[in-house]
């Protein structure tokens, strides 16, 4: 028995309210096209709804909603993370896609880089190369 509740309806028309009805899904297609990006072999449970907030804002006022129902949720964000933070818990929930939050913001000054959790390694590479053409990331052992 789970300590969680299915995404209801009414759960999927606050989600709608707080992110736009276009940013929220309970489409199973689409559901099951945030299921491929998992890879590893990493278990995980069809998510119920997936939902596409814009700002930190929305992200608070859908955490609220999913607390108040006792629904799952699981963040994802723009880069691979082994397995896309795919959820493992029964029922599927909420899988709150992040990748509309790509906005970065740079210092020059400080080389210091802040992004969202949406941005992407490929983005980020590309303001670097422009920035700083010999700059080259450390690899690590």
């Amino acid at each position: 028995m789970s300590n969680y509740n299915k995404v209801t309806d009414d759960v999927v028309k606050k989600l709608k309210a707080i992110c736009g009805e276009e940013h929220v899904t309970t489409s199973t297609p689409l559901l099951h096209s945030y299921m491929a990006r998992g890879i590893m072999g990493l278990e995980a449970v069809l998510p119920e709804a997936v939902v596409r907030p814009s700002n930190a804002e929305e992200v608070s006022k859908v955490l609220v909603v999913a607390n108040e129902n006792l629904c799952p949720i699981t963040p994802a964000a723009g880069g691979l993370s082994g397995g896309f933070a795919l959820p493992a818990i029964e029922p599927g929930g909420i899988l709150m896609d992040l990748t509309r939050m790509n906005k970065m913001e740079v210092d020059t000054q400080n080389r210091v880089m802040v992004v969202e959790p949406g941005v992407r390694c490929g983005d980020a590479w590309r303001i670097f190369k422009k920035r700083w053409p010999d700059w080259a990331p450390p690899i690590p052992d």
